[in-house]
């Protein structure tokens, strides 16, 4: 069964809207995958808490106009993808986690907005907190440095990509880094582990026994294409530096949902990697829809037609 059958992209008809749809069309071309194109019409002012990431260059679609801009973002869809439309209208994020809920989305790709007050609640933040779907979340127009290429273009060559992969040595489930091996085994893919150790901890950046947890923790196919890295200090400067000097296009992290009083004592790691990095985050759940193996597809037939062997 394919691992990734419906692909849910809420959008807002704002500049980042283009690149938005586009990798998650190539996301539904690389895996066979039906995409649902989400819009929410609401009458709730920007500067109402539950505004859905507005920017300064979003014009508001009137009711006449929705019909139209959704088609044009339709036909750029290619034509090898199955495209469905949903409108909605009300408060934007019950919209998004209701159709994402009722497309059983294997993925949900937003775009963060920024410039929105701290207390404004995102959807994307939203989507973390309440809900157990993969989200791949994408910046503004001219934020992220590289996207990541899931289908090649008519003869263009196999470029290998870095993804940079956090990773807590101490935790005893990393579905990330299982996300991040599978991806590798059909993409050109590079893996780059990176333990941060806090201050106060005691351990050392130079501890062997780190870095070999991090080796093992890698399937030994794909060895050859993996890197770790153990650094020390803050987490979300780490990662953020991680990924800006190893070039990465895609950050891959682990999710773990807080409840509110812990997340108002201590600041949230995959919530601010978002907010700092250059390059987009792919948010991993810990439950069973992260469990789900791409091993089925990634020995199929289908591999050779998106990038071939690598």
């Amino acid at each position: 069964m394919n691992p990734i059958r419906t692909v849910v992209c809420p959008i807002d008809f704002s500049p980042a809207t283009a690149r938005q749809v586009g990798l998650a069309s190539d996301i539904c071309r690389a895996f066979g995958a039906q995409m649902v194109l989400h819009h929410n019409v609401t009458d709730v002012s920007v500067g109402a808490a539950v505004s859905w990431m507005w920017h300064a260059d979003h014009v508001p679609a009137g009711p006449t106009s929705v019909d139209d801009q959704l088609r044009r973002y339709v036909r750029s869809v290619p034509r090898d993808v199955e495209v469905e439309t949903c409108i909605t209208r009300g408060a934007v994020i019950e919209g998004v986690l209701a159709v994402s809920d009722a497309a059983e989305a294997d993925l949900v790709v937003l775009c963060e907005h920024a410039g929105k007050a701290e207390d404004h609640a995102s959807v994307i933040e939203f989507m973390l907190a309440r809900s157990n779907r993969a989200v791949l979340a994408l910046h503004d127009q001219g934020a992220d440095a590289a996207l990541p290429r899931f289908v090649s273009g008519d003869g263009e060559q196999s470029v290998t990509q870095a993804i940079v992969v956090p990773v807590n040595v101490n935790n005893t489930a990393h579905p990330q880094v299982d996300l991040a091996c599978d991806l590798a085994r059909l993409f050109p893919l590079r893996l780059e582990l990176l333990h941060v150790i806090e201050s106060g901890t005691g351990e050392s950046a130079s501890s062997s026994a780190t870095r070999q947890r991090l080796h093992d923790l890698v399937a030994p196919d794909l060895a050859s294409r993996a890197s770790v890295h153990v650094d020390s200090g803050d987490p979300v400067s780490a990662i953020v530096s991680a990924a800006r000097r190893l070039s990465a296009v895609c950050i891959v992290m682990g999710e773990h949902t807080r409840v509110p009083l812990k997340r108002w004592f201590k600041r949230d790691t995959s919530r601010a990697v978002l907010h700092e990095a250059h390059c987009p985050v792919w948010y991993v759940p810990s439950g069973a829809v992260a469990a789900r193996s791409f091993e089925r597809f990634a020995l199929s037939d289908e591999k050779s037609s998106l990038w071939g062997n690598v």
